[in-house]
């Protein structure tokens, strides 16, 4: 298990800035997901971290030492960063068979060939892939190209794993098990892990932590429940969950025991923040509660429509020019024109500084 450490890196291509003034630190043993938006600058870092591009700015340090330092001239080549890295187009090589692509890199560290056969075999049993050794990549299915990769990756036990949106081709049934072999492939090996993707499911049910990126900038670094519950900003709340969260201007004062936000249509209490001016209140749609009764404390609502999913439905409602979306389960029948009634917990609305943008604390 190795730490890794940007400090202050950036990365420019021509007149554009990928990557701006970048600092993290990613703890041993961890699983560490980069996610944003195309274009925000989290691939670059994974390839910065392993070397195939070189920052105009900044230091990366794993285990301490310094792999690349502007201000020292250091840049230690890819090859001897000691790094495993699968790609999103898993680069197999289409001339070789499943076994020569994994024993390729064991072959280049010239490891004798009874010690590279033990070990491939070993790789492909954990993986499910024994018996395929003398096939070729275009013989195989999209999910077995993946394993071979990770397998690849995986032969010289690299401390350090560095994945680029590697289920990016997958269909959606074998992406959900891949996250779950990966998730365990990481546990059973104790190895640092940097994830890259845009998919928030994959960054939330996988990581023990989160870099959400916008712009070449890092938003919040934090726990997958923590960037799901306490968005650091408006970006990131907007940006995680799904539905997406309903964002409310209003204006904020402080009233008896919390605060209470006026929204034009209808006011809400939310837990005292010890602020008063312009705010966004943020509300995830299955933090609301939906009532075909009248309710103490609820506010009145017309359906809009109705999104049925399978175990849940996706409500649209509206009081006069305000658009919520709930979530609710299968039990709840509603109808489209019905009147409901919605109630809202202080203790799941976040307020945001219009102005800033960011999260005002409790």
């Amino acid at each position: 298990m190795q730490r890794i450490e940007l400090r202050h890196v950036t990365k420019r291509f021509g007149k554009t800035v990928a990557v701006d003034d970048v600092s993290l630190t990613i703890e041993p043993g961890s699983f560490l997901t980069i996610l944003g938006p195309s274009g925000c600058g989290k691939t670059t870092i994974l390839r910065m971290i392993a070397g195939l591009e070189e920052p105009d700015a900044g230091e990366i340090l794993i285990d301490g030492r310094p792999v690349f330092s502007r201000a020292e001239s250091i840049f230690v080549p890819a090859a001897e960063r000691g790094l495993g890295m699968v790609f999103q187009s898993y680069a197999l090589w289409p001339h070789m068979t499943v076994y020569q692509n994994v024993a390729f890199g064991l072959e280049m560290a010239r490891m004798p060939k009874a010690q590279i056969r033990q070990r491939v075999s070993e790789i492909l049993a954990d993986l499910q892939m024994a018996g395929m050794e003398d096939r070729y990549p275009q013989e195989l299915s999209g999910g077995q190209q993946q394993r071979v990769a990770l397998a690849r990756m995986l032969a010289p036990k690299p401390s350090i794993f560095l994945l680029d949106e590697p289920l990016s081709n997958l269909d959606a049934r074998l992406r959900m098990d891949m996250r779950s072999e990966l998730k365990r492939l990481h546990r059973d090996t104790h190895a640092t892990a940097v994830y890259v993707t845009h998919d928030q499911l994959e960054a939330l049910t996988m990581s023990t932590h989160v870099a959400v990126m916008c712009a070449g900038r890092l938003q919040q670094l934090a726990s997958p429940d923590e960037v799901y519950r306490y968005p650091a900003n408006l970006f990131v709340a907007d940006f995680i969950g799904s539905p997406k969260v309903n964002l409310l201007e209003g204006y904020a004062r402080p009233a008896a025991g919390g605060t209470r936000v006026d929204l034009g249509t209808f006011s809400l209490e939310a837990l005292p923040v010890w602020a008063e001016g312009a705010v966004v209140a943020a509300i995830r749609p299955e933090d609301v509660q939906l009532s075909t009764e009248p309710v103490a404390g609820g506010v009145e609502f017309s359906v809009y429509s109705v999104l049925p999913a399978g175990s849940e439905a996706i409500v649209n409602v509206r009081c006069r020019e305000t658009m919520l979306t709930v979530k609710v389960g299968r039990g709840t029948r509603v109808d489209m024109d019905q009147t409901v009634w919605l109630i809202f917990d202080p203790r799941s609305i976040n307020l945001y500084d219009k102005a800033s943008g960011l999260l005002i604390a409790a």
